[in-house]
């Protein structure tokens, strides 16, 4: 049976609007507006399903059309939805993003308060199904307190207080410790949203955020000029084990320790040549294939820089379709894509 993933997490009715030619702001420009389901948890679940993992979505839905709507996507793309919130006189959340005629995000707007539901006394009522987790993957629409509480039962600090329990001569402590915990992963969602998983990114297995947000999560000032080799190692000091940063066209840089010891770093660079089928056509759930490949990768036993050219592979596979999921996506084609992707190991 493939592994369980939980993913924990933001489903939204996606709005998006593309302009047929350069945007122009302050003006009324003419294009295309389309409503699709989305949401960066609901994203990864349902990449996580096209790479062959088991997935539960532990989320908020309402009960307007749109919520089943979002609903019925999840039900057809394979995604459990067992531990999701129910909020009865509550509607579905919605992001509105504007796309330039290249694909390219001029901004957004997310209306996801509903997400403020989602408190421990909800996590804890379904602690069989995180438990049993082979991986907890966590996006920051989720309340503070519920990111503190996954940490502090899956992260690194838990896993230390296990091991120490399994010293103890009960059959009963030695049972709990050879149980490894779930594999806890952070996708921080935004630079307004990153914040909250500051305190806790040391319990964190790996984290994707993009350099925007690994600025907020290494205290720094927006703009800062920290290049991602600085910014990797004040994140992994935090205790944070593996660290992908996401720096949009120009790949993804990756930090974390090697299996011969030390530490092992780099760059995974698009391919020189971008095929044709690779050309980005909208880049809006480029990061969630991106989080996905990464939670296959490890499932998978890839070493560190071939889970960062994975990763950047469904990004490319992504950004060159449509919609911000792919049926395309799998990981024949990730393997495929990823031999073509330039790698820059750094000492």
């Amino acid at each position: 049976m493939p592994p369980l993933v939980v993913v924990v997490g933001g489903i939204n009715m996606d709005i998006q609007a593309r302009s047929a030619a350069t945007f122009r702001p302050g003006d009324s420009n003419p294009g295309s507006v389309s409503l699709s389901a989305g949401g960066v948890g609901r994203n990864v679940a349902a990449n996580l399903v096209s790479l062959g993992l088991r997935v539960e979505l532990l989320t908020v839905l309402g009960d307007d059309a749109l919520s089943g709507e979002l609903e019925e996507s999840c039900r057809r793309d394979g995604v459990g939805l067992s531990a999701a919130l129910r909020r009865a006189d509550s509607p579905a959340s919605r992001y509105v993003c504007l796309l330039d005629s290249d694909g390219r995000l001029v901004g957004a707007v997310a209306a996801m308060d509903s997400f403020e539901f989602l408190l421990p006394q909800h996590l804890d009522g379904h602690a069989s199904l995180l438990d049993s987790a082979s991986v907890i993957l966590v996006d920051a629409n989720v309340p503070e307190s519920s990111i503190g509480w996954l940490a502090r039962r899956y992260g690194a600090k838990a896993a230390r207080a296990r091991a120490d329990a399994g010293a103890d001569s009960s059959a009963a402590a030695e049972a709990a410790a050879a149980r490894p915990l779930p594999i806890l992963g952070l996708d921080p969602v935004s630079v307004a949203k990153a914040a909250r998983a500051r305190a806790w990114l040391g319990d964190f297995a790996f984290a994707k955020p993009n350099r925007g947000e690994a600025l907020v999560l290494a205290g720094e000032e927006a703009g800062a000029s920290s290049s991602p080799a600085e910014l990797g190692e004040k994140l992994r000091a935090t205790g944070l084990r593996d660290l992908f940063i996401s720096l949009g066209e120009a790949g993804i840089f990756y930090t974390g320790g090697s299996e011969r010891g030390g530490v092992e770093r780099g760059f995974v660079r698009p391919p020189r040549s971008l095929p044709a089928e690779l050309k980005p056509r909208n880049v809006s759930g480029a990061g969630d294939a991106a989080c996905a490949a990464l939670v296959w990768g490890r499932l998978s036993g890839l070493g560190l820089q071939a889970q960062a050219a994975c990763a950047l592979s469904a990004a490319l596979l992504t950004a060159a379709a449509e919609a911000t999921t792919t049926p395309a996506l799998c990981p024949e084609v990730l393997m495929s894509i990823s031999q073509g992707v330039q790698h820059e190991p750094l000492p």
